[in-house]
């Protein structure tokens, strides 16, 4: 309770400090963003089609230089023969040069800071990747009924480094999820780090990775490494990632994704060719393989990005 008094008087102080310096101007602005896929995934012959949806809308109120009050709007979405899941991001905020707090359900931290290449084309692989990579919420937010996440973000910015920091209630239980990352931008490179605990009764679930991402010309790449601590049991992943834009709406991309654990070490990779359109139409094809000696997952995706 000491961590959501603090967020509440540095708003204020916040606020008091912007309201102090606003001219009397007034702007409105909005911004959205998302994409949308029909995939079909293909083992042994036997296909299975999905439907996937991820966008955010934003509604900004600007008070001169100094503050900024709004609110913002997430949806995650999954379907799959006729059953859906999917959760509902929604936040009211507040903007200065002190940093923004918002207040609601906000949107995860650590998806946000660690964004990685989807494994093998395939969004959905890519959810099921970042559940064995320790983001458990992220997963539920997709695949079963999510408690509301209701509680505190603040969002915060230093010269080259930005940093998010959140508190979020578990439904109506007295559990908590405590999040905080940040992420370093040093030209062509970004290094980023974060931390996730998920108290779940009688034990804490510990989330913490750290990974290097770079963009240069046509390549892009990176490595995320990430350690999950539960009930006195570790899981450790390794993602490597590579690619490169063949042509302004081509791009080819490769995937390593390796788990291991006390006992068992599981190695598995991708590799997708995508076909962009300026309009933000996008096909996509790609082959997954979970394990050395499993057998191999084709997808073939069509969307629309915007």
């Amino acid at each position: 309770m000491q961590f959501i008094a603090l967020i509440i008087a540095v708003s204020v102080l916040m606020c008091r400090a912007a309201v102090a310096q606003i001219p009397l101007t007034f702007a409105q602005s909005g911004a959205q963003s998302g994409v949308i896929t029909g995939e079909n995934l293909s083992l042994n012959g036997t296909g299975q089609g999905f439907v996937y949806g991820k966008t955010d809308l934003s509604l900004h109120y600007r008070f001169g230089e100094g503050l900024q009050i709004g609110a913002d709007l997430g949806v995650d979405s999954l379907q799959a023969n006729g059953q859906h899941g999917g959760t509902v991001f929604a936040t009211a905020g507040v903007e200065s040069a002190f940093g923004k707090l918002s207040v609601g359900v906000p949107r995860l931290v650590m998806p946000q800071f660690f964004d990685v290449p989807a494994f093998g084309g395939s969004e959905v692989l890519g959810v099921i990747q970042g559940l064995a990579s320790g983001e458990v919420l992220g997963f539920m937010t997709y695949f079963s009924q999510t408690p509301t996440l209701r509680g505190l973000r603040y969002d915060g910015q230093a010269g080259k480094i930005t940093f998010a920091a959140s508190l979020q209630q578990l439904g109506d239980s007295n559990r908590w999820v405590h999040a905080v990352a940040l992420r370093y931008v040093q030209g062509a490179y970004t290094v980023s780090v974060g931390r996730t605990d998920v108290d779940v009764g009688p034990y804490t679930a510990i989330t913490t990775k750290a990974g290097v991402f770079w963009e240069k010309h046509r390549f892009s790449g990176g490595v995320v490494a990430s350690t999950l601590a539960m009930m006195g049991r570790w899981e450790n992943t390794l993602n490597g990632f590579i690619g490169y834009a063949l042509r302004e709406q081509v791009t080819v991309e490769g995937q390593v994704f390796d788990i291991f654990t006390a006992t068992d070490t599981f190695m598995t990779w991708g590799a997708d060719v995508r076909l962009g359109q300026p309009s933000g139409l996008f096909v996509k094809a790609g082959i997954a393989r979970l394990t050395p000696q499993g057998d191999s997952i084709v997808t073939l995706s069509l969307g629309y990005q915007f």
